[in-house]
C-alpha cells in the first residue's frame, strides 16, 4: 500500500547538555531517535531527532536538525551551514536553546539569527532548565538584547510568559521536565512548553502553522490545557471547537489527516504557493439547521473511497458515492448522513479547523 509521507523539519541550535533533546521530547511527547548524517563534504556532522507518525494512508515525519558544538564556529562556518542546511530543508522555524547553567554570551548566536532572518525563518529563543540556575533572568535579558539588535523596529509584547517580536521571533523559558533538588525541598512541574507550542503556531504562516501542529499531534495535554486560545487560532467558536473534540473518536487523527481528502478544487485563485493543505473554493454554508447531510466534491474514484471510510469512523450513519451531473466528469460527490446532529457539525467544523478557512464543506437535504 503506497503512503503519502510528509515532512517538517525544524532547526535545533544551542550548546550541549542544554536540556534540546529533552525539550523537544516535551514539545513532541514523543521519544525521538538520534541519527548523525553529513550536510556535505565541506560541513560539519549534523545529529538528527526524528519520529513518524501515521493516519489511514498518510505518515507525517518531524526531523530536528542540531549541530553539536556549533557555538564554537566562526562567523563563515555558520553563514555556510546555515545557507546550506535552510536550502536543504525549508525549515519550519529554528529553536535555540540556552540553559542558566551553561549559557555563554556569545556571538554566534546574533549570526544565527541574522541568517534566519534573510531567510525569513521564524526564531524561538528558549531558556531551558530554568530552575537548574539563578541565571535564567539573565539568559532571557540577553536573548532580547541581540533581538533588540538585530530588529531594532519592533516593539518587542509580553503575553503569558512570552515575550513577542511580531511574528519574527519569541522568547521564553521552561522547565521540560519535573524538577528535584532534595537538598532544598524544591519541586517544580513541568511549565511553559504549552505555552512555547502554541507562541511558535500563532507566529507562523499559515502552511507552517499547520506543520508544526502536526508535529505535536500526539501531545494529548497541549490540546486540552490551550483549547481555549486554539479556538480562536482557529477562528471558530469554543463551544464548536469543544464540541468537536468531545465528539470526534480520533480527533487528533484526523485532524491532521484529513487534508488528503479533497473538497473542490479551488480554480478561481492566483496564489502559486505551494501548500501543505489542498486549497479549495469556499462553499456558503446553508442557513437552514434542519439539514442531516454533508457533501464532498473530490476528484478521483480513490479519494471517494478513503473520504467514505473516514467519514464512517467518524460516526456517518451512511455514505452515499456518486458521480457528478456536471459537465466535469472527473468530480466524484460523497454524501454522508448523520443521525447525530452534533456529530454532523463535529464533522463540519473539523473541515473548517485544518484548512483554516480554505475548505468548506456544505449541508444538504
Amino acid at each position: 500500500m503506497s503512503h503519502n509521507v510528509r515532512e517538517s523539519n525544524i532547526l535545533l541550535c544551542g550548546s550541549s547538555r542544554v536540556g534540546k533533546s529533552t525539550l523537544i521530547n516535551a514539545i513532541c511527547q514523543e521519544n525521538l531517535s538520534n541519527s548523525n548524517q553529513s550536510l556535505n563534504s565541506d560541513t560539519k556532522t549534523i545529529e538528527q531527532y526524528s519520529f513518524e507518525s501515521s493516519f489511514n494512508n498518510s505518515i507525517h515525519k518531524t526531523i530536528f536538525w542540531d549541530t553539536p558544538g556549533i557555538e564554537s564556529w566562526n562567523e563563515d562556518d555558520i553563514h555556510n551551514y546555515m545557507d546550506s542546511l535552510i536550502e536543504k530543508i525549508h525549515p519550519i522555524c529554528m529553536i535555540y536553546c540556552a540553559s542558566p547553567g551553561s549559557f555563554a554570551l556569545l556571538n554566534h548566536l546574533v549570526w544565527i539569527i541574522n541568517e534566519c532572518h534573510k531567510k525569513n525563518i521564524f526564531c524561538a529563543l528558549v531558556c531551558t532548565n530554568m530552575w537548574s540556575g539563578r541565571n535564567r533572568q539573565i539568559v532571557i535579558d540577553e536573548f532580547c538584547r541581540i533581538l533588540n539588535n538585530v530588529h531594532p523596529q519592533i516593539k518587542s509584547i509580553k503575553e503569558d510568559g512570552i515575550i513577542y517580536y511580531d511574528n519574527v521571533a519569541l522568547v521564553t523559558m521552561v522547565n521540560s521536565i519535573e524538577y528535584i533538588d532534595e537538598d532544598f525541598n524544591v519541586n517544580k512541574s513541568q511549565s511553559g512548553i504549552d505555552e512555547l507550542i502554541y507562541g511558535i503556531g500563532k507566529c507562523l504562516q499559515r502552511d507552517f502553522m499547520f506543520a508544526w501542529l502536526r508535529t505535536v499531534s500526539h501531545n494529548k495535554s497541549f490540546w486540552k490545557n490551550m483549547s481555549s486560545k486554539l479556538n480562536i487560532l482557529f477562528q471558530i467558536p469554543y463551544e464548536k471547537f469543544n464540541n468537536l473534540y468531545q465528539h470526534t473518536e480520533s480527533f487528533l487523527d484526523y485532524l491532521f489527516g484529513f487534508d488528503d481528502y479533497q473538497c473542490i478544487t479551488n480554480t478561481n485563485t492566483n496564489d502559486t504557493d505551494e501548500s501543505i493543505f489542498l486549497d479549495a473554493e469556499m462553499i456558503e454554508k446553508p442557513e437552514d439547521s434542519n439539514k442531516s447531510k454533508l457533501k464532498f466534491i473530490v476528484k478521483s474514484i480513490e479519494l471517494s473511497v478513503q473520504l467514505s471510510d473516514v467519514l464512517v469512523k467518524l460516526g456517518a450513519a451512511g455514505v452515499n458515492v456518486a458521480k457528478s451531473e456536471t459537465t466535469n466528469e472527473q468530480e466524484i460527490i460523497v454524501t454522508a448522513k448523520f443521525d447525530d446532529d452534533e456529530r454532523l457539525m463535529a464533522v463540519y467544523d473539523l473541515c473548517q479547523i485544518i484548512n483554516h478557512g480554505q475548505v468548506n464543506c456544505t449541508i444538504v437535504d
